[in-house]
């Protein structure tokens, strides 16, 4: 099949992009951390191909059908394929500069260099026997400490001060959750290529691209999934402990809010039903880089009776994962509530800027809630195009 882009230049990967085999095809990432899974009788063959710097047409005609209309062009578009300019050899990925900016936020390169060191600080302490039995009776202790209940009467005698710490321990938290990933990528011989902060629904949020992780074997890359909740749980484990044993009633409780709710968060995130570090583990695990799409797509099948669903697993883990996502929804938002309730109330009450310290919690907590509802809603009533 002809390709128009191209027209004569030969092919080949672009710089910075990496690949696995998948059983379902070739799953391939570019530099800017955007991955496809190209399905193809024939896609573990691609980069063999491409050695050959084949042209568009030659590469269609090498790989033969079933190959849908566009596909190459797509992926040069998309920046995974270049053209290679007569050249078999790979370029090197252009350097990138020490901060960007982009849609996500800022990007900083370097991440790289405090993961190692943390992974050779921590890592022999973290793996030993001795260092497992205690983080393993640090949470818990920490579990103990949130089944106890809160310390006494939550102090809100200073709102404004209490929802600012608040929101900057969840910052730290957060930091070493992402912390987490990178390190254990380091681990296990990657290189993460950028970390950064942005705005994620309206708040504060840090990120790490663990791209480089798709080439890990399959048991690494589940756990390099699951760091950030392991992390999660020590974290929260000893903000529960502190709150318990701190004398201060303000510091007691922002402790104590901060870690019911990140105990929350980290339920959310372990569950494999919704699109974050649960699913993306039962992903690597079954070797199904897209499993979260397909699972909509059998699942609008089977409602909209358009054509036989992809499998009926695959249309109960969607089902799943909407009448759950929903559940947990609502759950979320009750012991938001439950935490924070009383602080919202003394904020929208107060001066304007407890107002505006009041609509920084609360907002971005709103806007997260109301896209979750509308990607499960939206799950459920929209059927698949035709193909």
């Amino acid at each position: 099949m002809s390709e128009p882009a191209a027209a004569a230049a030969g092919l080949r990967f672009a710089p910075g992009v990496i690949h696995r085999t998948s059983k379902r095809g070739l799953v391939i990432a570019n530099r800017h951390g955007e991955t496809v899974l190209f399905e193809h009788p024939r896609a573990a063959g691609l980069p063999m191909l491409l050695a050959l710097t084949p042209t568009p047409d030659e590469l269609a005609a090498r790989l033969g059908p079933p190959l849908e209309p566009g596909v190459i062009s797509e992926l040069l578009a998309a920046e995974f394929l270049i053209q290679a300019q007569g050249s078999p050899i790979a370029a090197t990925p252009p350097r990138s500069p020490a901060v960007t900016l982009s849609r996500s936020g800022l990007m900083l390169t370097g991440i790289a260099g405090p993961s190692r060191w943390l992974d050779r600080t921590l890592a022999p302490a973290v793996t030993s026997r001795l260092g497992r039995c205690l983080l393993l009776l640090m949470v818990i202790a920490g579990a103990g400490c949130l089944a106890a209940g809160p310390p006494g009467r939550l102090s809100a005698a200073s709102p404004a001060t209490e929802v600012l710490l608040l929101l900057a321990l969840g910052l730290v938290t957060s930091l070493i959750h992402e912390c987490a990933h990178a390190v254990v990528l380091v681990h296990y011989g990657r290189t993460p290529r950028y970390a950064g902060f942005g705005l994620y629904w309206g708040a504060v949020s840090f990120y790490v691209d663990s791209t480089p992780a798709l080439t890990l074997p399959r048991r690494q890359r589940v756990i390099q999934a699951l760091a950030g909740l392991a992390a999660d749980a020590v974290t929260t484990s000893i903000l529960a402990v502190a709150a318990q044993a701190w004398a201060g009633p303000l510091l007691a409780a922002v402790c104590w809010r901060r870690a019911v709710l990140n105990a929350a968060a980290i339920a959310l995130n372990a569950l494999p039903i919704l699109e974050v570090d649960g699913h993306w583990a039962l992903a690597d695990y079954l070797d199904e880089p897209d499993l979260a799409p397909r699972a909509r797509a059998a699942l609008a099948d089977l409602l909209h009776r358009r054509r036989p669903p992809a499998g009926l697993g695959l249309a109960a883990y969607g089902a799943v994962s909407l009448l759950a996502g929903l559940a947990l929804i609502a759950v979320s938002v009750a012991i938001q509530w439950q935490v924070l309730g009383g602080l919202v109330t003394a904020l929208v009450t107060g001066s304007v800027t407890d107002i505006l310290i009041g609509c920084y919690l609360v907002v971005p907590l709103a806007v997260a809630v109301l896209v979750s509802l509308a990607g499960l809603i939206r799950q459920a009533v929209t059927a698949p195009a035709d193909g």
